[in-house]
Parts: structure tokens; C-alpha cells; sequence
């Protein structure tokens, strides 16, 4: 069988591979061995080769029989609990990293959790799940590992999608809370009105807000909010360039240094706070269409059978920690925006400091 053909065989050829490949904690068999064992095993099908292998083992993964779990740190979670009063009766995972470029990890974490949640969700729902989307490439690489642990689920699991802000930078697109829909499998979408966007200007003045909130392409998500069952979302830093917030801010010719004046030291959904709470801006000034407001996330998290997964992981261009930008959610009552946080050791530890 050449490397072509080995993509599309049977889950019982795929899992036996697997298995055959992982051992049973002797000596794993050569791939020629596997080859040859699976081949008799399965005269029906057509004879493996040894170049097969390693592309079915990847298919396993793909197909949920193989799975890598990153290790997480216990003991720094324990004591971030102990510090932090916003993080009591919350879940808290502290997911070890080799740094930046192995940030995927921390959305790994996020989209197990995620998936526990929303099959639980549909057990006692007895119907579509509500999963709510932000922005960002901490949200798109939570969506691969999603989708992959959905594509493995054997319950009968249907989800409702909601884009919840608006756009993302032009450069960009594919960080864009709608561009995630067309990553899901269309089987596990409710077939109708399963799928929701939000059309409108990433950033719209404060006194425009309400009316624009009315228009078609926007009144339907936020029609919507209330079946969102699970929300997915990220954080940004006010001093890290590569912020997304602040990448809009730039392009919009806004003064980013007004903004930092106010006391502006981090955002949820492109929606800043101060170390005291939400950032409340003036008619003139410039927000996010986004569906919720920092209150209604941490009013979210507080309901049963509501979960608000928030990743807060390092820049991955800069390497900067999101330390500075998560402390205000760790102690101050009304930012405390999510029911479970995942995050990155490096974080962790500047927490800790």
C-alpha cells in the first residue's frame, strides 16, 4: 500500500496500527513487523507496507485513537489558587511550555476542558450546544484540537456556533471568529440556525453603538447570546504591541497613549479595563462590537452549566507574559470574567513574583 492509499482505510486497520505501533511497553515491533502482522491479520485488505506506517499513525491521531495530552504543573496551580481570590471554585490548569512557539499546548488544555464541558452540556440539554467564539489565534488553535476531539466523540453531539466580536485586523482574516466556522465538521452543526455571525465594524464610536447592535448582521447574534452555553475566549495585553486591540487602535489613527492613560492595562473580547474595572469610554470614542460586555462575562461564569474558558497564554511574536494583564482579573471581583482559566507555566511563575 503506498502512502496515498493509507489515509483512507478502515478505523480497525488504523487503530490496529496504532496499537501495534505504540507496544505494550516491551520492544515495539519494526514497521516492517507491523506491516506484515496487520497484512495477516487483515487478508481483506491490501497489503500493507512499511512506508505505510507512520502516515497511519498520524491518522490515528487525527481520528481521535491516539491522543498527546500536554503535562500540566499541579503544584502551580495550587499555589496561584492560594494567592488569587478570583481563582477559588474556578478551574485552573498551569500548562507546562518550552516557550512562545509551543503555545498550541495552552489551546490543547483549553479544547479538552471545552469538550468535557460541552458533552455534559448536551446530556442534560438534550440538544444543540451553544459554543461562542472570539478572535484571535489563541481561539484558531483551540479550534483545531476542538474539532479533532469532536471528530473522535462518539456521543451524539450537536453544536450551535456564535461569532461574538467582530472582525479581526484586514491582514488577518483567518483570526476572525466567523472564518472559524468553516473548520467544523457540518455533521455536528445544528442544521438550522446553527451557525450565527456577527457582521459589522470591528470598532464602532461608543454613541453609535446601540443603534448599530440593531442591524441585520448584527441583531441575530445578539439574539442569540442566550443559547451560548460555552464561551471561548482570549486576552490581550495594553503593553504588548502585538495585541490585537491595539493593532486596531493604530490602524484607526486613535491615540493608543489616551487610552493607557485611563489606566488601561489589559482586554477581554477587545473590551479594556483598568485595575479597578472596565474602561468606560466616551460617545466619541471608539469600541469593539462585541457581544458581551465584561460584566456579562463574569455574570456568565457564575451560572450553572455556563462555562467562560479563558486562554491567557505568551505572545507569540514578543514572547511577553500575560502576567501584567491577568493580575487585574485575578483580584478585582467585577473582572473576574471567566469560570476556567488556562494558561502558560512562564505566565504563571510572573504571577507568582
Amino acid at each position: 500500500m503506498n502512502t496515498t492509499e493509507a489515509l483512507s482505510p478502515s478505523d480497525a486497520i488504523v487503530y490496529r496500527v496504532a496499537q501495534l505501533f505504540i507496544g505494550d511497553g516491551g520492544k515495539r515491533p519494526s514497521t516492517a513487523d507491523i506491516a506484515e502482522q496487520v497484512s495477516r491479520e487483515f487478508p481483506k485488505h491490501e497489503r500493507l507496507t512499511r512506508e505505510a506506517i507512520y502516515p497511519l499513525v498520524g491518522v490515528a491521531v487525527s481520528r481521535g485513537f491516539m491522543k498527546l495530552v500536554p503535562p500540566v504543573d499541579q503544584q502551580l496551580a495550587a499555589n496561584l489558587c492560594a494567592r488569587y481570590p478570583n481563582l477559588q471554585q474556578s478551574t485552573v490548569r498551569v500548562v507546562e511550555t518550552a516557550g512562545a512557539h509551543d503555545n498550541a499546548k495552552v489551546a490543547t488544555v483549553a479544547a479538552e476542558l471545552a469538550m468535557e464541558y460541552t458533552r455534559e452540556i448536551a446530556r442534560i440539554k438534550g440538544g444543540p450546544v451553544g459554543l461562542g467564539l472570539g478572535p484571535g489565534r489563541a481561539t484558531l488553535d483551540f479550534c483545531v484540537d476542538y474539532i479533532r476531539l469532536l471528530r473522535g466523540c462518539t456521543d451524539p453531539v450537536k453544536l450551535k456556533l456564535v461569532a461574538i466580536s467582530a472582525g479581526c485586523p484586514a491582514e488577518w482574516p483567518d483570526y476572525s471568529s466567523i472564518s472559524f466556522f468553516n473548520l467544523f465538521p457540518k455533521h455536528r452543526i445544528e442544521p438550522r440556525h446553527g451557525q450565527v455571525g456577527l457582521f459589522a465594524e470591528t470598532l464602532v464610536p461608543q454613541k453609535d453603538f446601540e443603534e448599530i447592535k440593531k442591524r441585520p448582521g448584527v441583531k441575530e447574534a445578539f439574539a442569540a447570546r442566550d443559547s451560548i452555553d460555552v464561551v471561548v475566549t482570549s486576552m490581550g495585553d495594553a503593553n504588548d504591541e502585538d495585541d490585537l486591540l491595539s493593532v486596531f487602535l493604530k490602524q484607526s489613527g486613535k491615540d493608543l497613549n489616551r487610552l493607557r492613560a485611563s489606566g488601561w492595562v489589559g482586554n477581554v473580547q477587545y473590551r479594556p479595563y483598568t485595575l479597578h474595572g472596565p474602561v468606560e469610554e466616551k460617545p466619541n470614542d471608539l469600541r469593539a462590537v462585541t457581544l458581551f460586555e465584561l460584566a456579562d462575562l463574569a455574570r456568565i461564569a457564575n451560572q450553572k452549566h455556563k462555562h467562560v474558558v479563558l486562554i491567557g497564554r505568551q505572545c507569540g511574536q514578543c514572547q511577553r507574559t500575560r502576567a501584567e494583564a491577568l493580575r487585574p482579573l485575578l483580584t478585582e471581583p467585577t473582572l473576574k470574567v471567566f469560570s476556567t482559566l488556562v494558561l502558560d507555566a512562564a505566565t504563571a511563575v510572573d504571577l507568582l513574583k
